[in-house]
């Protein structure tokens, strides 16, 4: 498993929160805001923007937990991004023994 990174992306709070909050085995968090210049969330396309990203979480705090209770937990540790402009979050939530099948 990869140690948790905040190398995939310039959005460094939602890394720090969600690091702190889950204590994942793996986080990656990839910018992809300029996939969705001109759409809502992101209607300037500025290529700096931090509206939209794919996030892949590997942590125990997922264990015992369904799909979207895993999304509510991360929705809440990010609710201050999401309250300020974070638009869109593509999540793939998973415990460690889901990975090693």
């Amino acid at each position: 498993m990869n140690s948790p990174s905040e190398k995939q992306s310039p959005c460094r709070a939602p890394c720090r929160k969600l690091t702190a909050g889950l204590q994942p085995v793996t986080l990656k968090l990839t910018n992809e805001s300029h996939k969705h210049a001109g759409h809502s969330g992101n209607p300037t396309g500025a290529p700096d923007a931090e509206t939209h990203f794919n996030v892949e979480i590997v942590s125990e705090a997922f264990q015992g937990k369904p799909l979207v209770a895993r999304h509510r937990l991360v929705y809440t540790l990010l609710k201050e991004e999401l309250d300020a402009g974070l638009h869109a979050l593509a999540l793939k939530t998973k415990t460690p023994s889901e990975v090693a099948r």
